[in-house]
């Protein structure tokens, strides 16, 4: 039997920084949704928008509209919250597939899987986790168990 301990040390940790980074991402943009809410929020929001352009000295015929990054990270944020329950979903159940050499090819998939999710549920931002859960999967699909077989 093979310890599979690289594996878990990796998905533990690519699980960590996925879903604390997929939550920092959810809570940062749900704050700024409900914080700009009402008449007064969403002026603030609007004149911050324009005094920064206006600091970098950005044309104006090359700035989205504010309302279109406004609705960008309004989505990120549901985005990244909807996928770091799946990562979590997903990476928990290969943890539990790996450990003690359940189905490691299973555990593969699933790190994979996690991966996948959490890199594009984060617009590309969550690289370094990702990177950790196809590690995983790679030790999963590539160690093999010793042969027993002794010859004649």
């Amino acid at each position: 039997m093979i310890k599979r301990t690289g594996e878990i040390v990796l998905a533990i940790i690519g699980l960590i920084f996925s879903v604390l980074m997929q939550a920092a991402i959810a809570v940062i943009g749900l704050l700024l949704v409900n914080g700009s809410k009402g008449k007064e929020g969403l002026t603030t929001y609007y004149n911050n928008y324009y005094q920064t352009v206006t600091e970098w000295e950005i044309p104006k015929d090359e700035i989205p509209d504010p309302d279109r990054i406004f609705d960008f990270v309004h989505t990120l944020s549901w985005t990244a919250l909807s996928g770091g329950i799946i990562t979590l979903i997903v990476g928990a159940a290969g943890i539990y597939y790996i450990m003690k050499n359940k189905n490691p090819i299973l555990a593969g998939f699933l790190f994979l899987a996690a991966g996948i999710v959490s890199l594009l549920s984060t617009a590309l931002i969550g690289f370094f986790p990702a990177l950790l859960f196809v590690i995983a999967a790679m030790l999963c699909f590539i160690r093999k168990p010793k042969s027993t077989f002794s010859g004649f």
